[in-house]
């Protein structure tokens, strides 16, 4: 077989993480273009990623996409599924239609595999994997730095929670970084004992099998976290780059929201998203209360909100009695959302490529993280770079609405962190500018990835 270099991609199939791992590929695959990527993911992943009808036009020649299975048993009911239970079934499954994947890719491109690449949510896989091959492996996290750094601490973690149960507002200051954080914003996947829970288990030995990884690319700016947090990271792990990717999917105005938008005065609009999975949905009342609070403040609105959930909670009658105040869309382009001059807030569940879209059209935000690593991010968001709130109590009421609304869109406070996004934003800018460590870092990889 020929020697040249064969990198195959081993991807998460859920939420966010498909387009912003296919960002990467794709732009390596650009850089090197003697290097061979297989991407291996399931069917529907691939299909968004990657539509085949402009699948043989949008692909570099040096990359090819792989369909695996998904481990869902026959008969599956895919459109009343949790997520929860389609990542376990999907991760259990995973290490034996990963490497049938790459037997596939292997006996296509004629290239024998030399290296892994993962996304960090299938780390411990793509580590037994590595090994079994006998190949080098580079684990992509799609995630903030924050969350990175308690999956690496999250034996000592799980040794002080138990040591303190009840200390719910306990700051995590004997982990170098993360002093601003709290017993309280971590994920349940770090301080529970996994169980069989498949998701768990990946998620808690994350940090056991990472320091074996030849190099960890995060989705980041280094620029943008404390020294000690940096600092704590670079001494367990080996390699660290920042590449600080955004997912990239295409801009469209299908629903007219920006054209919308346009006429609408500067700064007073207040986006609403929650991103498209169930796992990131508010309750039904948390729905109902926050309808109330846009109506009795008249507050401009744009809200993406799906069908099933737009009649099933919104107060009877809210639609017609706010048309000429806001619109409600079953999706936005949210980057375009998000830089247009109307928008003056972002209420959002704080995942983290949604507080760096933010930051990058100077959105300050009000938080009200749901699920995973979100209550890491929005402490990071409102107490470290005090570029936004959080809601009363962690859930929306009306009344706590009514407050975050009056801060951030009409307060001196809320002019404060505005300007603070800014400031923060143009950080963003030289970081991933041409003399920023992101380039250089991207440069690095690519020359890993065609050496190892």
């Amino acid at each position: 077989m020929p020697s040249e270099k064969h990198v195959a991609v081993c991807n998460f199939p859920l939420s966010s993480h498909p387009r912003t791992v296919s960002k990467l590929v794709c732009k390596l695959a650009a850089a090197a273009p003697n290097v061979r990527f297989s991407f291996l993911s399931t069917a529907k992943s691939n299909d968004s990623v990657f539509p085949p009808t402009s699948r043989a036009a949008f692909l570099p020649s040096n990359l090819r996409v792989y369909n695996i299975g998904d481990g869902l048993p026959a008969g599956y009911d895919k459109l009343a599924s949790d997520p929860r239970v389609e990542a376990d079934l999907f991760l259990r499954a995973a290490p034996v239609n990963f490497l049938a994947g790459i037997d596939i890719a292997v006996r296509d491109t004629g290239s024998k595999v030399s290296l892994l690449l993962n996304d960090g949510l299938v780390s411990l896989i793509a580590c037994e994997l590595a090994e079994k091959l006998q190949v080098p492996w580079v684990a992509f996290w799609t995630g903030a730095p924050y969350a990175l750094s308690v999956h690496v601490h999250a034996d000592l973690i799980l040794q002080l929670r138990q040591n303190a149960v009840d200390d719910e507002e306990r700051t995590l200051d004997m982990i170098p970084g993360l002093s601003a954080m709290r017993m309280a914003d971590l994920p349940e996947e770090i301080v529970k004992a996994p169980g069989t829970s498949m998701i768990s288990r990946a998620l808690r030995e994350v940090g056991n099998v990472l320091p074996r990884a030849a190099a960890i690319i995060l989705n980041s700016f280094m620029e943008m976290y404390p020294e000690p947090l940096m600092a704590g990271l670079k001494s367990k792990l080996s390699i660290l780059l920042f590449l600080g990717l955004r997912p990239s999917p295409p801009a469209s105005d299908e629903t007219g929201c920006l054209s919308w938008l346009d006429s609408q005065s500067p700064q007073t609009v207040v986006y609403i998203s929650f991103g498209s999975g169930t796992l990131t949905n508010l309750t039904p009342e948390e729905i109902t209360a926050l309808a109330e609070a846009l109506e009795s403040t008249q507050t401009p609105f744009l809200w993406s909100l799906n069908d099933q959930l737009k009649a099933r909670c919104l107060p009877r009658g809210f639609e017609e009695r706010t048309s000429s105040l806001g619109r409600i869309v079953p999706w936005t382009p949210q980057r375009e959302v998000l830089s247009h001059p109307a928008c003056g807030a972002f209420v959002m569940q704080c995942g983290h490529n949604s507080v760096f879209e933010s930051v990058a059209g100077s959105v300050p935000m009000i938080c009200r993280p749901v699920a995973a690593d979100q209550m890491l991010t929005a402490r990071a968001v409102e107490e470290v770079w005090e570029i936004g709130i959080g809601v009363e109590g962690r859930a929306i009421t009306k009344s706590g609405m009514v407050k975050a609304l009056e801060v951030v869109l009409r307060s001196e406070e809320g002019k404060v962190m505005r300007k603070k996004v800014g400031e923060f934003r143009q950080r963003l800018l030289v970081a991933a500018g041409p003399e920023g460590r992101a380039e250089a870092d991207f440069k690095t990889l690519v020359e890993l990835i065609s050496t190892l």
